[in-house]
């Protein structure tokens, strides 16, 4: 019987080689390959995930970007809405805007008396009476010029007559004026919510 491994057969030495080969190769996959296969697998599934959240945060920024978008063009609309009807009576900027219109057009504005504010279900009317005197395409100009401001008014029992007379305090009439005009002048106003509602009258009482 042989005593060492020199002693046995080429053919046996070879099997016991492969043999010793592998299992080697076999505790070298159970104990390194094996244990690095699950942890890359779990690696790329993190990688997988944190992919998909990535894309879905992604989304979400370009959602956020049109939403972003979205609220500065509505505030440019309310901006702008705020100016047709402001929030607030603004009298002084309504005047300067009139009589702006005035003097661009040669306009004599010789009366300009606020009346009562009349509150309706969502906004407030604010008239003005006025007197105002000049050619009569000077008028047509002038109100031409109110129908295209920005800010929304409206002209109500208009007549027409001679320039003089009519206005407050005393003023010069030129001999170029040959039209004198009495209106009301009327813009708006948001209603605030906490305004008290308009007054009962017989039109509008609940029959």
């Amino acid at each position: 019987m042989a005593k060492n491994f020199n002693d046995l057969p080429g053919s046996v030495q070879a099997a016991i080689l492969v043999t010793v080969a592998a299992v080697a190769a076999g505790g070298v996959f159970y104990y390194f390959v094996f244990p690095m296969k699950d942890k890359n697998d779990k690696l790329a599934a993190d990688v997988a995930k944190l992919k998909a959240e990535n894309d879905k945060n992604e989304a979400f920024k370009q959602q956020q970007v049109g939403y972003i978008n979205l609220i500065k063009q509505l505030e440019s609309q309310l901006e702008t809405l705020r100016s047709i009807v402001p929030d607030e009576q603004a009298t002084d900027e309504f005047m300067k805007t009139v009589f702006a219109d005035g003097t661009s057009t040669g306009t004599e504005i010789r009366t300009f008396i606020p009346g009562v504010p009349v509150t309706r279900d969502y906004y407030v009317e604010m008239p003005f009476t006025v007197h105002l005197d000049g050619t009569f395409y000077n008028l047509l100009n002038f109100f031409d010029r109110l129908s295209h401001e920005q800010r929304i008014m409206s002209v109500s029992g208009l007549s027409l007559g001679t320039p003089n007379g009519g206005g407050m305090g005393s003023y010069t009439v030129s001999k170029s004026e040959t039209v004198g005009a009495n209106c009301v002048l009327t813009t708006y106003y948001n209603k605030s919510p906490n305004a008290p509602a308009p007054p009962q009258t017989p039109n509008n009482r609940r029959r």
